[in-house]
């Protein structure tokens, strides 16, 4: 029988040293774990304040870090995030209630600066409600915009600045809040359209026979 020593003979003096620190360290992966724990919260403001600063010394940092490992830590956040609902739900929930003002503040400035987004949200919103399938893609407000050229598919004016996001087949008689479903049309227009069969409404305004 053949009886290999640890770390290994063959290995340097160096080698074997890093070797027998990698073994011990696999095997106490939940002491080291609540040892650095431990560490942190007994240096918390310390460690803080040095990560500040190093942070403010090296501002490109983050944004080459998530740059060369994007993939990576969408993965890592990903598992994070499953082993973890309950307790982001929580402490988002706990967040939320702490800072209604400053999220109420801040939707306030976004919508006002946002408002081709706002009118996805909010037919995302009624899809919901009604059970529909499909998610419309971002910016699909924009590109409806540029492929209509800046007029009513309906009837062909220029859409103003109060158009609105419209279902081609409306929600209420089955159809879907995907891209392919989505028109921009004028206020007045949609208002009269409601939730009528396109075909039936395109004939009311003597488009179809």
């Amino acid at each position: 029988m053949i009886v290999l020593s640890w770390p290994p003979a063959a290995l340097s003096p160096n080698a074997r040293k890093l070797a027998s620190k990698a073994k011990w360290r696999a095997a106490n992966k939940e002491k080291i774990k609540a040892s650095s724990a431990k560490y942190y919260l007994d240096n918390k403001a310390r460690i803080d304040a040095a990560n500040a600063a190093w942070t403010l010394k090296n501002p490109k940092w983050k944004a080459n870090n998530y740059a060369a490992n994007k993939e990576k830590i969408k993965i890592r956040d990903a598992i994070y995030y499953e082993n973890n609902k309950e307790k982001i739900r929580i402490r988002s929930a706990q967040w939320r209630d702490k800072n209604k003002e400053k999220i109420k503040i801040k939707s306030k400035i976004y919508r006002s600066a946002n408002p081709l987004a706002l009118r996805t949200l909010e037919h995302s919103r009624r899809a919901r409600e009604k059970n529909a399938i499909g998610k419309l893609s971002v910016g699909i407000t924009e590109k409806l915009f540029k492929l209509q050229k800046g007029k009513c598919a309906c009837c062909g004016k220029p859409l103003g600045d109060d158009y609105h996001l419209d279902h081609r087949m409306p929600l209420a008689l089955g159809g879907s809040n995907e891209d392919w479903n989505m028109q921009l049309l004028r206020k007045r227009c949609n208002l009269q359209k409601k939730d009528k069969h396109p075909i039936k409404f395109m004939q009311e305004r003597g488009f179809l026979l």
